[in-house]
């Protein structure tokens, strides 16, 4: 009488007649069999699931079919919720930075806000001042603005693509601000506050994401000409920052279009998606070392001016 393999063959462990083993481990006896192959499975090889308990490999090839029709984004990254819940944060970050700065007496500003002349000094800046702002005017007038691009980008490139452009657009924002002041004018030792870098990133992404989308950009074009003929046209706006943002977030969003890996009829879309998330990253890298080049290639040259 021939014993049953459970679908393994001969050179797997011999199993008692009437004992079921699991076949990941023959010393094992299991009752419970996977209710895909049938196959018994000990504890630790069981997946329960909403149909039943699962062997570790029917798991493992569910979820593998599962995440080749999970619907993507338009940048190959997975569909969140839609709550951008990110947009939000960012908001509420805002509003408490600018509580502390009513509260603190002028600490925050000294702590958080970007100048260049200590630029080096305190690099953190180059990110925290994004979040400070001049008057509840130019608080409400940005978080209008991300509120109204960051609840579509961040459904349209996904939570962590959409936080990288903004966060570097305001990377790079401050960092224009560095390489276009003159070191020997007083705006050198002035600090400059706002969201504006990080927003001007997001409208040069909406302009590119609705391009390469097919939709409307004619009103996105208006936009971004009337918020930089506002800035060139006010001497206290910092029009470096807002032009450093726009070309960085422009930038940043083209070239994760331009270079995401195609996907075919016959791709594995989960492992597009994983290349994808590599190359955005490096992308977002990328970005991040330009900013830096350019910030020690700057800071050499006001020192040999010194």
């Amino acid at each position: 009488m021939e014993r049953p393999t459970y679908g393994y063959s001969a050179d797997d462990a011999s199993q008692p007649q009437d004992q079921p083993v699991c076949p990941r481990h023959p010393d094992r006896v299991s009752y419970v069999r996977c209710k895909r192959c049938d196959r018994p499975a000990c504890p630790d090889c069981q997946r329960p699931t909403s149909v039943g308990v699962l062997c570790v490999d029917c798991a493992r090839d569910v979820e593998r079919q599962q995440a080749q029709t999970r619907p993507r984004n338009a940048l190959g990254g997975r569909m969140g919720p839609q709550t951008p819940i990110v947009t939000y944060t960012i908001m509420a970050l805002c509003v408490l930075a600018y509580a502390g700065q009513a509260l603190s007496g002028g600490l925050v500003e000294q702590w958080a806000m970007f100048a260049p002349f200590r630029a080096i000094a305190m690099p953190w800046t180059f990110l925290t001042s994004g979040f400070l702002h001049g008057g509840i005017l130019h608080l409400a007038l940005n978080m209008w603005a991300l509120y109204v691009c960051g609840q579509y980008l961040e459904r349209t490139m996904g939570r962590a693509r959409f936080t990288a452009v903004y966060l570097v657009s305001i990377l790079a924002g401050h960092t224009a601000v560095l390489l276009l002041t003159d070191p020997l004018s007083q705006s050198w030792y002035s600090g400059t506050v706002g969201a504006s870098g990080g927003v001007f990133g997001l409208f040069a992404a909406m302009f590119v994401v609705n391009r390469k989308l097919g939709g409307q950009v004619a009103q996105i074009l208006v936009l971004i000409g009337l918020n930089l003929a506002v800035t060139f046209l006010n001497p206290g706006i910092s029009w470096q920052g807002h032009l450093g943002g726009l070309v960085m977030g422009g930038a940043l969003t083209a070239a994760m279009f331009a270079l995401r890996p195609k996907l075919s009829p016959v791709a594995d879309r989960a492992s597009i998606a994983r290349r994808s998330a590599f190359v955005h990253a490096a992308v977002i890298g990328a970005g991040v070392l330009v900013c830096v080049l350019l910030v020690i290639v700057r800071v050499a040259m006001v020192s040999a001016i010194a």
